[in-house]
């Protein structure tokens, strides 16, 4: 269950200015976002690569200059699948090397 704290960030990272729709956000409804979300879901064996759970399962950008793009799909190097608790600790860590903010990521997945 998230604590009253994580559903405020979450809402926030959703949402844009006066309740608008982030771009992020209306990308999650993109065909080529939900193609990537597929073929990444099949190359990760359908589990979490940081601790293999198979439950909670979320689609991570590593970074987001490809993200509801055409292209998406061509760049799954991008992204990774990773379970809830995971995802959430690589973006509170800023130096965690699959956070997309973190300036000197590598990109060796």
């Amino acid at each position: 269950m998230m604590s009253f704290l994580t559903q405020i960030l979450v809402m926030a990272r959703l949402n844009h200015k006066r309740g608008r729709k982030s771009n992020y956000v209306k990308s999650l409804n993109n065909s080529s976002h939900k193609e990537g979300k597929r073929l990444a879901l099949q190359r990760d064996g359908s589990k979490c690569r940081r601790c293999s759970s198979t439950t909670n399962l979320e689609y991570h950008h590593i970074s987001y200059h490809i993200s509801g793009k055409e292209l998406e799909k061509d760049n799954l190097k991008w992204t990774v699948i990773v379970c809830g608790k995971c995802h959430e600790s690589i973006h509170k860590k800023i130096l965690d090397d699959w956070n997309p903010k973190n300036p000197g990521k590598l990109f060796i997945l």
